[in-house]
């Protein structure tokens, strides 16, 4: 009888731990899956702070790319400022002309810009400050739109300057983890003369280089000032969403009041015309008005 009491014990506490460890185990399996989504949550929370991260790394060194290059431009530094540029880009400044790839990067910015002549000459000033930028990377980190403005100080000592301004609108690709230049364009707002002011006087934008000519032609006309221009705007209304379209451009710009038109001939030149040349400033080749004071030498 003992005894049989004794295997009841034992059965009972045998039972009662069974039962216990199944307790146990439920509880610990339902930890478990309690764990699981919210581990899960971290890791997605996780992985979009790296994506932020990465797309803030990717527009500071964007910055960081367009300020170079203005600090470069400034200088008339073309070593420094064909590397910028993607091997398959694309460049138009004014209307110069649509020039592609690295060999047409050189052209432009060497020989038509630059006249063959590395470096400012004695006596040059070219100051293009890159300001306003708006940048928004692709969600996918490869590719980003930006836009800047130039404002432009170009002059000779003794002999003559003018004021610019312009709007930039670029598009920007990134090469084995390296942000570049993929397309670039400059619209031209205005050019002056120092002393008159753009009150007085307005000069035309450029017109293609034939010494070294474009790749093609202006992708499409618009007027400078005293007309004025809305390049298309690459991001929407930060508000409303609204995307700005090429209709919406048509509709605020002005047609035939380039100061390059017959109805304003007599603004159409620029005194620095047969002297330095600019990333933004005129370069026609044409002659100066009369009132103009005489174009500076060539640079060296």
């Amino acid at each position: 009888m003992r005894a049989l009491r004794m295997n009841t014990w034992v059965w009972l506490v045998a039972i009662l731990a069974a039962f216990g460890l199944g307790v146990i185990g439920t509880q610990a399996s339902a930890a478990e899956s309690g764990e699981k989504p919210a581990r899960k949550q971290l890791e997605l929370r996780v992985e979009a702070l790296e994506r932020k991260i990465r797309l803030l790394e990717d527009r500071a060194a964007i910055e960081k790319l367009t300020r170079a290059y203005g600090y470069y431009i400034d200088k008339k530094l073309w070593d420094e400022v064909v590397p910028l540029f993607a091997s398959d880009a694309t460049v138009e400044i004014s209307n110069r002309g649509v020039y592609r790839n690295t060999s047409g990067v050189e052209r432009l910015f060497k020989q038509v810009i630059g006249r063959g002549h590395p470096g400012l000459a004695d006596g040059e000033l070219s100051n293009h400050m890159v300001l306003q930028g708006v940048v928004d990377v692709a969600p996918d980190g490869q590719t980003a739109t930006g836009r800047w403005r130039a404002f432009i100080q170009i002059g000779m000592w003794q002999k003559a300057a003018l004021w610019a301004e312009g709007t930039y609108d670029i598009r920007y690709v990134k090469h084995d983890g390296v942000w570049q230049f993929q397309h670039m364009r400059w619209y031209g707002t205005y050019f002056a003369p120092y002393d008159k002011g753009w009150a007085k006087q307005s000069f035309s934008n450029n017109a293609p280089s034939t010494e070294h000519p474009p790749d093609a032609p202006p992708s499409s006309p618009y007027d400078s000032y005293p007309g004025h221009y809305v390049p298309p705007f690459p991001y929407p209304n930060p508000v409303t969403g609204r995307p700005w379209t090429s209709a919406d451009s048509e509709q605020y710009s002005t047609h035939g009041m380039d100061p390059g038109t017959a109805a304003n001939a007599g603004a159409a030149n620029t005194p620095l015309s047969n002297g330095a040349g600019s990333a933004g400033a005129p370069a026609t080749g044409t002659a100066a008005p009369a009132s103009a004071p005489p174009p500076p030498p060539a640079p060296r």
